[in-house]
């Protein structure tokens, strides 16, 4: 009598938990806690359906006044490293498990942007958006912010750029 009672609870449980998709959609809403928690007020919580994230701050406010041009960075990591920096670029990828690196890049260079200490992440569908990144830059090759390293869940990410910074602020301008 109990055991078809206790097979649909099974299949109700398996059905929340066990999907691949189930976790898409709790690493979704982690991060629309996290960045309404520490967004600006013209730019709580996060895009998930890939429309505007124009004004969306996730992290600390922007406060570097001068853009540092990311080409800049790029030719000459050295001599911004433990630099607070301000740089503009277009997102090209993003980890796609819960948004805690991007990479940005501008015709000439890219950077590896991983969200400082996972205090924030970013939507997972930020990629082809320009945005507004303040960090430090660190010095050495990006290490794999994904998978065997970190606890985020995700693959190896195989990062290309040559060049990290780990931000403290992120603001989207479309």
């Amino acid at each position: 009598m109990l055991r078809p009672v206790f097979a649909l609870f099974g299949l109700v449980a398996l059905a929340c938990f066990g999907c691949d998709a189930a976790p898409s959609v709790g690493g979704e809403a982690i991060a629309a806690e996290t960045t309404t928690a520490t967004s600006t007020a013209t730019g709580a919580g996060a895009s998930t359906d890939g429309g505007s994230l124009a004004k969306k701050t996730f992290g600390a406010a922007i406060t570097e006044a001068t853009d540092t041009n990311l080409a800049d960075i790029a030719a000459a990591p050295a001599s911004f490293t433990d630099k607070t920096v301000r740089t503009t670029g277009k997102v090209v990828a993003v980890c796609k498990k819960a948004g805690c690196w991007m990479e940005i890049g501008d015709d000439s260079s890219r950077a590896h942007v991983k969200m400082s200490g996972h205090s924030f992440t970013v939507p997972r569908t930020s990629s082809g958006h320009t945005a507004v990144v303040q960090g430090t830059v660190k010095g050495g090759a990006p290490e794999n912010e994904c998978g065997s390293k970190d606890s985020c869940g995700g693959e190896e990410n195989g990062a290309i750029a040559k060049v990290e910074i780990v931000a403290t602020g992120v603001e989207f301008i479309d």
